[in-house]
């Protein structure tokens, strides 16, 4: 059977579907997988908000695969360009950081979406715009790493039996050094496996307890940084959910570091 439309009712289907067309276009080529091996970069100049925004740099480092789009909005914000919501798979911004120079460095970000409308793909341009923001590096005297499982349970931030024995030897090793005009740095790590926010609390809680060791062995708290990290800063990339092995290959990035650097 053949259906005959009206003009004006024709117009408004095919008005539809190339409205649904360009709400589910990507100019990177977006596989439902939400990856490409090209991700293109809309010019600045054809943004809607063409001033971009100064991002908060600890709600973009919480950015995780598997986000829906409302959890990328209340982070970051709304994009930058008129790309749309409905069916869009990529989302583009235009972020400002100030460097420790008080100087402001630019660069563009991206988001990109499977068919489930959920985050999977990150980039930017420059490709290593957050690298350019990392402080000139602190000359080091000491560096010292610590598996995060000798230290603490699962989960705990309470120094086991046999931590102590290790944070004992740690607190020997730096007053046998010279620490004046020194800053002893303590960071703290964990794998990506839980919820981002209290995998940073946690690791900062560890930081702490071997800060407050540290103090007890003498080592005056004035001169000692605390650093929870989480699993801002992996080792090793283990991808799959949470398995046995898994847990095990993730292993290197469950650690504690002490730095000795120079405050100068």
């Amino acid at each position: 059977m053949i259906i005959k439309l009206k003009p004006a009712r024709l117009v408004m289907v095919v008005g539809g579907l190339l409205l649904l067309s360009a709400c589910t276009r990507s100019v990177s080529n977006v596989d439902s997988q939400g990856k490409t091996d090209s991700p293109v970069f809309p010019e600045a100049s054809h943004a809607v908000r063409d001033e971009g925004s100064f991002v908060n740099l600890d709600n973009l480092k919480q950015m995780r695969p598997g986000m829906t789009k409302a959890e990328v909005y209340e982070l970051i914000g709304t994009p930058h360009f008129d790309e749309g919501v409905f069916r869009v798979k990529e989302w583009d911004y235009i972020f400002h950081f100030t460097q420790p120079d008080n100087s402001v460095l630019t660069c563009q970000y991206k988001v990109l979406f499977d068919s489930d409308m959920k985050a999977q793909s990150f980039f930017f341009a420059p490709d290593d715009c957050l690298s350019k923001l990392k402080a000139p590096a602190k000359a080091k005297s000491m560096h010292k790493e610590l598996n995060a499982e000798g230290l603490f349970a699962f989960n705990s931030s309470v120094i086991s039996a046999s931590g102590v024995s290790q944070v004992n030897y740690l607190a020997a090793d730096l007053k046998a050094e010279d620490l004046n005009g020194k800053h002893v740095v303590v960071s703290g790590y964990t794998d990506r496996i839980g919820n981002s926010v209290k995998n940073m609390q946690l690791s900062l809680a560890r930081a702490e307890s071997v800060k407050q060791m540290l103090t007890e062995h003498g080592i005056p708290a004035s001169i000692i940084e605390t650093r929870g990290l989480g699993d801002s800063a992996p080792r090793v990339v283990c991808p799959g959910a949470k398995s046995p092995a898994v847990i095990e290959c993730l292993a290197p990035n469950r650690r504690m570091t002490v730095d000795v650097v120079d405050i100068k």
